[in-house]
């Protein structure tokens, strides 16, 4: 049992300190994207009492749409968000809603160990209590590809 901790551990450290890349796909087009770049061009901030953490927050990264405007040259309105684990989740209408996609969390960089290197947020909760956790099913966590996707 000890030899599987120490492996898990190891696994786990080895895929903190690999430097990520985020992948935007659509049709055939792909860009990658360096943590490190992410996190030198980040420009938005918005502070917000984040459900998850239970307290506020200060996010910074960049709004959703313009971000994928500028990476891909395209308006997006329907996207799929893969993350390390395997999770995955397709949104619409991602053009005319408030989403975040944050790299730091209260001016330190997300990390695997909390929810990173990129999460998805919507800045606006829509009147949804925010200590009600099961309301922010489309916050997404550990993003490491978004794929343009037909609505």
């Amino acid at each position: 049992m000890k030899a599987i901790v120490v492996f898990c551990c190891i696994g786990l450290m080895a895929l903190s300190s690999h430097v990520f890349a985020l992948t935007l796909v659509n049709g055939k087009q792909q860009v990658d994207i360096s943590t490190s770049q992410l996190l030198a061009d980040a420009n938005v901030s918005h502070e917000m009492y984040a459900p998850f953490r239970r307290q506020n927050v200060l996010f910074e990264g960049y709004m959703l749409s313009d971000f994928l405007q500028q990476a891909l040259g395209a308006q997006v309105t329907a996207a799929r968000f893969i993350a390390i684990d395997g999770y995955d989740l397709s949104l619409q209408n991602i053009d005319e809603r408030s989403l975040m996609l944050v790299v730091k969390e209260n001016g330190e960089a997300l990390t695997i160990r909390n929810h990173g290197p990129l999460r998805l947020i919507e800045t606006d909760l829509g009147g949804r209590d925010p200590k009600n956790i099961s309301l922010f099913d489309d916050w997404v966590w550990m993003i490491k590809q978004i794929e343009v996707v037909d609505e």
